[in-house]
């Protein structure tokens, strides 16, 4: 059987074929392993992925132990269990797998989808400068995801999107969590202090308008600032409030006018991202 799975092969195979090939060796001498191998199949996943506790074993030869668990994390970087595959990543030791342009690539997914961004660049840099044979479609991407995170800025819009798609992955997996819910927290105070800065910009926008900037300055405040006695009436004007939405005393342009400011400080998609993700965290926390 295992002659079998060396011949007829290419005189030079690729980095990827010979994984395979590898770990379907491993799996013909060791029954356990190719149980474990069978297992891993992206048809019919499960939520619980296979359990690979004992590819982790210190004492297992480290030609098998790395390529196993290059296959093992390679799978979890496949099925979305990014945080899962990093733990194993972390195990893989570089010098005796047949594949390290997989090893680097799929490491630098999850890092890229974790938003961990100097850790990513680290690893993209390893892959597209210190790694032969590396196939054009994992250049390609690592490419991408470099200029991607290299753009990515702490505390934006778009952190807090991916944060939110990130948060909704973990719950499609049934990870709800102490990290899942870390990450809305971190969501929600994104937002709050996002909000608070357009706040602080929308009421302080009209002040530095030249010299003159408040006409109704008081030459004198602090004469002005005394108590003179209750010679005013105290009447003022009932406004009546409704639940239909309105927009206070503002006029149907200044209403349009106001909503155009907003859809410039946060574009459409992520007005619409905003209110799938609380639908689908609302979904969740309704079970």
């Amino acid at each position: 059987n295992i002659a079998s799975l060396w011949t007829g092969k290419s005189e030079k195979p690729s980095a990827q074929e010979l994984l395979q090939t590898v770990v379907a060796t491993f799996a013909v001498v060791d029954p356990q392993t190719r149980q474990f191998v069978e297992s891993c199949s992206l048809d019919q996943p499960s939520l619980v992925p296979p359990d690979g506790t004992f590819l982790l074993d210190d004492a297992a030869h480290p030609h098998f132990a790395a390529n196993m668990r290059l296959f093992y994390a390679r799978y979890l970087a496949q099925r979305k269990m990014y945080d899962e595959a990093l733990r194993v990543f972390e195990k893989v030791d570089p010098a005796y797998v047949v594949d390290p342009a997989s090893c680097l690539y799929f490491k630098s997914v999850c890092q890229h989808q974790l938003l961990m961004k100097t850790e990513g660049l680290a690893t993209i840099e390893l892959l597209l400068k210190n790694t032969a044979d590396v196939p054009v479609r994992y250049s390609s991407v690592a490419t991408l995801m470099q200029y991607d995170l290299e753009a990515l800025k702490e505390k934006s819009l778009d952190e807090i999107s991916r944060k939110m798609r990130d948060s909704e992955r973990r719950l499609e997996l049934a990870r709800s969590g102490p990290k899942a819910q870390k990450v809305q927290s971190e969501i929600i105070a994104g937002l709050d202090e996002i909000i608070e800065e357009l706040e602080q910009q929308a009421g302080g926008g009209g002040g530095g308008e030249g010299s003159g900037g408040n006409q109704n300055q008081s030459s004198n405040p602090a004469n002005d600032s005394v108590i003179k006695g209750a010679e005013g009436k105290g009447d003022f004007d009932k406004k009546k409030f409704s639940n239909q939405g309105g927009w206070g005393d503002l006029d149907s342009k200044e209403q349009a006018k106001a909503k155009n400011d907003i859809n410039q400080k946060f574009p459409a998609h992520y007005q619409k991202q905003n209110e799938e993700y609380f639908k689908k965290l609302a979904k969740r926390r309704a079970k």
